[in-house]
């Protein structure tokens, strides 16, 4: 018995076929073999792709743009680590990330009613619109929304509500009042804006709406109906940025404006009604005022024209008499020392002034042998008749 030995250096012969077995083994017309063909070709070209898009990826994603109003704030694992300004800046993607904070942007934020469309032409959306039909199922589903409330339900009902709870006041004096106010506001501290605070806008809307009805509180309905809406703005301004300024939110308030603040809308008839009253009655006022300014201080001119014409006129008189005395002084003196002379004198210094108007001119003369007075008529032409 003859027994085959083997050699242990001899390797046996391998049972797993050559690298183009498989072409033999599949069929042409299957998938795996059209995908293996198709690596074989071209899976140097698929690397060498893959390999230029994680790279263009990798270059996309470590750069980045900051527009002119804004700045970024850099963060290096969560951490704030710089800010940069307008343009085009680099970064490690996975380790470094960015926000972009607008910190040349003025914001709006509005109360009692909402900015549908801001411009030149705005539009607003308050509770009239919402009563008459006119707001759309999406303005009212974003004003819900805003306030992060279900917008399950009546709709209207439910925008009407939060619009009428930002509006409706309590005044110093316990009357109410509809107040609707906007806040424009910018970002003064990127950095505090984006690590102090969480949610900027409700923050704000929630200090704005504390302060407000602080203030309003300590008003009086007429001031602020009327005569106080400018102090309560200034007023409200102030405490707004003290304690948004207290909070290190990184705002910085630039306006505070009362668009409107009416009476409740079940009274605002009868106020309209008193109001309008008390107008007339001013304006009446003012109408008197006007008159008796233009005729007191004309009859205040004439009075004092006719003092002054008065006192002219007395001064006059006394002057005159005081020449007359003077006069008739010198006369009686030149008449004690020459009494016929002087009587003659006067006489012919008067007739003139006397006898100048006269059409007719009578006199008397003696006649002749007797004692008889002959009254006879001075012909101015030709001489007596």
């Amino acid at each position: 018995m003859v027994r085959k030995t083997t050699n242990m250096d001899e390797t046996p012969p391998s049972s797993d076929p050559k690298p183009d077995d498989w072409r033999n083994n599949l069929d042409s017309d299957s998938a795996e073999y059209m995908l293996r063909d198709f690596w074989e070709k071209y899976s140097r070209k698929v690397k060498v792709g893959v390999a230029t898009a994680g790279l263009l990826m990798t270059t996309m994603a470590s750069c980045y743009t900051i527009p002119n109003d804004s700045v970024g704030i850099e963060k290096t694992f969560g951490r704030y680590s710089g800010t940069t300004k307008p343009g085009l800046h680099f970064l490690i993607p996975m380790v470094e990330s960015v926000n972009e904070v607008q910190n040349q942007a003025i914001f709006t934020e509005s109360f009692g009613f909402r900015s549908v469309k801001p411009g030149v032409k705005s539009e607003y959306l308050g509770v009239s619109e919402i009563n008459s039909g006119t707001a759309s199922k999406d303005q009212l589903q974003e004003i819900i929304e805003g306030e992060g409330l279900s917008t399950d339900g009546d709709l209207a009902e439910k925008a009407r509500s939060i619009l009428r709870g930002e509006y409706l006041m309590l005044s110093g004096d316990l009357n109410m009042a509809d107040v609707e106010w906007i806040v424009q506001y910018k970002i003064s501290d990127p950095v505090a804006y984006s690590f102090n605070i969480r949610n900027a806008k409700k923050t704000l809307r929630d200090v704005s709406e504390a302060v407000t009805r602080v203030v309003v509180g300590d008003a009086s309905i007429d001031e602020i109906l009327t005569t106080g809406r400018a102090d309560i703005e200034i007023d409200v301004k102030k405490k707004l940025q003290d304690k948004l300024r207290m909070y290190n939110t990184g705002l910085e308030v630039v306006l505070v404006q009362l668009q409107s603040s009416n009476p409740p809308e079940g009274v605002r008839p009868s106020f309209n009604a008193v109001n309008s009253a008390m107008q007339e009655k001013q304006q009446k006022i003012n109408n008197a005022m006007e008159q008796y300014n233009k005729e007191i201080p004309k009859a205040r001119g004439d009075a004092l024209a006719t003092i002054q014409n008065a006192e002219g006129y007395a001064s006059q008189r006394v002057n005159n008499a005081q020449g007359d005395v003077a006069r008739f002084r010198q006369i009686y003196a030149e008449y004690k020392n020459a009494p016929a002379v002087t009587r003659n004198r006067m006489y012919l210094e008067a007739m003139p002034d006397i006898l100048k108007n006269s059409k007719q001119i009578f006199y008397l003369e003696q006649g002749n042998g007797n004692s008889s007075l002959l009254l006879k008529k001075l012909d101015l032409d030709g001489g007596a008749k």
